[in-house]
């Protein structure tokens, strides 16, 4: 007896007798949309939704289902799946985890002692699965100065405040009431984020500002922050939804990722049959596939560009693409 319960961002299948409970997990989140387990049920359980519409925004719905009367939970597509997006328990226990491994090789390390903590990765991960984590000392304690504004020559105009590159300059406003009329009551400079560089005082019309900076004769006196010392912090990659692209990779300045992908071989867009609906563009992972844009009238440019060094030949493309325009050709890693 097979039980299925859908909620907002998956469903789960359960098997019930006297004998054995087994459960399938599928999360909506993590998916990405491949068709892996689609084309690797042994008994075609699985039907794929309208990828394109979905990732596009056109249609709410999940992009696969599984007809819970057809499934037996063998548990082959939880053992395929490149991303972690099913799990099947057997007894309470993750059966995936306990062989520690998936069928389809694929794996991401981050080498610490050699990372920077630059956050390029972060901000290269198309999934949003890297957080850098980093602390630094405050800057006022690479910074030395003294900053001062004559309240009597100042007339609160903010042309200091606007000019300032920290930002260090705030001009307080008043309650504005038939007795005061006045719309600021004071102007302060935040100390701790202000580096003295002395822009205020110049652009200050009416001379009201005087900043002194000290770091120059007083440089071999300010301690140089050094990496993992007095600059802390990690990086944390979440596997649940790392899909293996290998942008990180790519973009770490000192090679302190390294990354597995599952799959090689190739990419083949027909473009002669493209209809350049954008499809494979919004539903790609790794945001490999692009619609290129004509830098010169009648420019003759291809329908759709790929960058096969982050394409994890997922697959997700040929599934949304609506009018088979885009071939793969893949085998696993040896």
């Amino acid at each position: 007896m097979h039980i299925k319960e859908a909620y907002h961002d998956g469903f789960k299948i359960y098997s019930i007798n006297t004998d054995k409970k087994r459960k399938l997990s599928w999360n909506d989140d993590i998916c990405v949309g491949c068709g892996i387990c689609h084309d690797i049920c042994p008994v075609n359980a699985i039907h794929m939704g309208p990828l394109g519409a979905i990732a596009k925004g056109n249609v709410r719905a999940p992009k696969l289902d599984i007809d819970e009367n057809q499934c037996v939970l063998c548990g082959v597509c939880s053992f395929a799946c490149p991303f972690g997006a099913f799990s099947l328990d057997a007894y309470g226990q993750d059966l995936v985890k306990i062989m520690e491994k998936n069928a389809l090789p694929n794996n991401i390390s981050v080498t610490q002692e050699e990372c920077i903590l630059c956050k390029q990765c972060e901000l290269a991960c198309p999934r949003e699965a890297i957080d850098v984590v980093r602390e630094m000392p405050e800057r006022k304690t690479l910074v030395i100065g003294e900053i001062s504004i004559d309240k009597d020559k100042c007339v609160y105009c903010g042309i200091c405040a606007e000019y300032c590159p920290a930002d260090a300059i705030n001009l307080i406003p008043n309650e504005i009431s038939p007795l005061t009329l006045k719309p600021y009551k004071d102007i302060v400079v935040d100390t701790d984020a202000c580096v003295f560089c002395k822009v205020c005082e110049i652009a200050c019309p009416h001379n009201a500002i005087e900043a002194i900076c000290y770091k120059c004769p007083w440089d071999k006196k300010i301690e140089k922050p050094v990496l993992y010392e007095t600059i802390t912090g990690y990086t944390n990659i979440d596997k649940k939804y790392c899909v293996y692209c290998g942008r990180c990779e790519i973009t770490c300045p000192t090679d302190a990722i390294e990354v597995e992908k599952p799959f090689e071989g190739e990419l083949i867009i027909h473009n002669d049959i493209c209809n350049v609906c954008g499809a494979c563009v919004a539903i790609c992972p790794c945001n490999a596939l692009d619609i290129p844009k004509m830098e010169e009238p009648a420019q003759k440019i291809p329908k759709v560009i790929l960058n096969s060094d982050v394409c994890i030949l997922c697959g997700a493309c040929t599934h949304a693409c609506p009018v088979d325009a885009i071939e793969i050709r893949r085998e696993l890693k040896k």
